[in-house]
């Protein structure tokens, strides 16, 4: 159960302040043109995909492989395949087959990434081999004098990353 616990612990998200900067003439400028920039990529990806379903569409009476055409002297390669994805009725597989449902079953890491804080005990017997430190443990172990301080010293390497999303306020915000 504790280990429920603590794994709870960590999906929890930090809490951040609102921070009360002035917006001078460049950061006003800065932003708006950061924006456009985000607004210029998604128009970017959209006809980025549009291209490839076109070319996808060119293609399909073609086998998978690569093809290499020539355009304007610029020599190219372009991998072509198709891959089938299948979506299972879960419930409805799982009420008709019953009990033999758990045959056809594989590890989906995200049901188990989602289910972390329930896996705790049934993955402690592996944890050495799947598990990494992890860092409020370790502060948890030296603050309740299970490990010292020292045990860590040079076993680690402590880096402070900077990170930033820009993006449009939903009204409810502001």
């Amino acid at each position: 159960m504790e280990a429920a616990a603590n794994a709870n612990q960590q999906v929890q998200r930090k809490g951040y302040d609102r921070i009360e900067a002035e917006i001078t003439p460049d950061m006003e400028t800065l932003l708006l043109r950061y924006l456009e920039i985000q607004r210029m990529s998604k128009e970017l990806e959209d006809e980025k995909s549009m291209l490839q379903e076109k070319l996808s569409g060119h293609l399909a009476k073609h086998s998978d492989g690569f093809w290499y055409p020539v355009v304007k002297d610029i020599p190219l390669k372009i991998r072509f395949f198709r891959e089938t994805e299948i979506e299972y009725d879960e419930n409805a597989l799982r009420a008709r087959l019953g009990e033999k449902y758990r045959q056809i079953l594989s590890p989906d890491m995200r049901k188990i990434r989602a289910s972390l804080s329930e896996l705790g005990e049934v993955l402690a017997p592996v944890i050495d081999k799947i598990g990494s430190p992890d860092r409020g443990k370790v502060r948890g172990a030296i603050e309740s004098g299970t490990m010292r301080p020292e045990d860590f010293a040079g076993a680690f390497r402590k880096q402070t990353r900077t990170r930033l999303a820009v993006m449009r306020a939903q009204q409810e915000e502001v």
